[in-house]
């Protein structure tokens, strides 16, 4: 009878949970933010802004807790590909969703900070 090695049941990460999770967010954010806040106030005008107008300290508060989610995004995907537990589609798929939340968020930082030249690089 050939005996069979142990395997543990798998766990899900909780840093690949955690990335999902804050990359999920800043793509919300920014898809809020820079398209869907345009498109309500082109349909009603009466609603009010949802986007925080620059330099005001609700502005500089978002974009420092874009900026550290960034950041904390970046140093789990870095700790993500080294752990052995997660495979690597998951690897994968969380590195793109990472890759996009971070450019979606410059995205929103070019709309929303008020530089002029924001319309041309976007296009």
């Amino acid at each position: 009878m050939a005996s069979q090695t142990f395997q543990p049941p798998s766990r899900k990460s909780l840093t690949l949970s955690l990335t999902w999770f804050m990359a999920a967010g800043l793509c919300a954010l920014t898809i809020e933010n820079v398209w869907l806040d345009p498109w309500l106030r082109a349909n009603f005008p009466d609603f009010p802004s949802l986007v925080p107008e620059p330099p005001s300290p609700l502005w500089l508060l978002t974009f420092a807790a874009v900026g550290i989610v960034c950041v904390v995004l970046m140093v789990g995907q870095i700790l993500l590909v080294h752990r052995a537990g997660v495979s690597r589609n998951a690897k994968i798929i969380a590195g793109l969703t990472v890759a996009a939340a971070v450019c979606l968020s410059v995205i929103w930082f070019l709309v929303t900070s008020g530089i002029t030249h924001a319309p041309r690089l976007l296009s």
